[in-house]
């Protein structure tokens, strides 16, 4: 009997160990809830996982889930219209969950009247983009041309300008955008007049936008942009958002 159990006890021990290994290989979820600096919940955030090619959404109750992350350290990005986006580190744990609080700060400015007299004139009004326009110190895009080619994303709107080179993302199919004089560094983003870092051309919707300007570099950006940020060597990218609930 003695001399049995000497026998098959390495098989034992082989079995052991296999079933360690897998278990410290079994995946980890992330979890948690996105609200804002008022400690509402807020829905339809996207929540990002690059290094996994992973992107869900928040619910109703501003709640997501990431499931089936290996082991290991990830960036998470969390962005939505009108809130400043966030950028995470998380560690997952095998087999376990990571439950994490975000609380996004509101980017956008606030309108302080709006006059409604027809459904035209329910668009945000933009502040002397007319009168840039007219200028043609930089490159504009307007909410009657993004209408006519119906873009899925917005960075195909930038692909006839001038000095605008467009690179892949890992994420949906999405777009970087830079200036070919100064392609080793990303533009300053504006969203409604407001800087805002961190962000990408194609994070906001084409149909929740009604006008883009660009700006190669220093030159011809207009002085209410400089003052936020100083010299914009890298250049500059101006969107206008719609007011909700207007668009098509």
């Amino acid at each position: 009997m003695g001399g049995a159990l000497g026998l098959f006890s390495p098989v034992i021990v082989f079995f052991v160990l296999g079933a360690s290994a897998l278990a410290a290989q079994r995946p980890g979820v992330i979890s948690g809830t996105v609200k804002d600096e008022n400690g509402a919940r807020v829905p339809n955030v996207e929540v990002a996982v690059p290094k996994a090619g992973v992107v869900v959404h928040t619910d109703s109750l501003g709640k997501f889930i990431v499931t089936r992350l290996a082991p290991g350290l990830f960036d998470i990005s969390f962005r939505r219209l009108s809130y400043t986006p966030m950028m995470l580190s998380l560690q997952v744990t095998s087999n376990d969950t990571t439950d994490v609080d975000v609380t996004l700060t509101i980017a956008a400015d606030q309108l302080q009247t709006v006059v409604v007299q027809g459904k035209q004139d329910r668009k945000r009004q933009i502040q002397g983009f007319e009168e840039r326009r007219k200028l043609g110190m930089g490159h504009f895009i307007t909410r009657s041309e993004i209408e006519q080619r119906n873009p899925l994303v917005l960075s195909e709107m930038a692909r006839v300008i001038p000095g605008v080179q467009l690179t892949p993302t890992n994420i949906m199919g999405r777009m970087t955008l830079r200036f070919s004089r100064r392609a080793d560094c990303p533009p300053a983003y504006f969203l409604d007049g407001l800087y805002v870092p961190n962000f990408n051309i194609d994070d906001v919707p084409a149909r929740d936008v009604e006008a883009v300007e660009l700006y190669a570099g220093f030159a011809g950006l207009p002085p209410e942009f400089m003052k936020q940020m100083g010299q914009l060597t890298c250049g500059a990218v101006v969107i206008w958002t719609r007011i909700p609930g207007t668009g098509t």
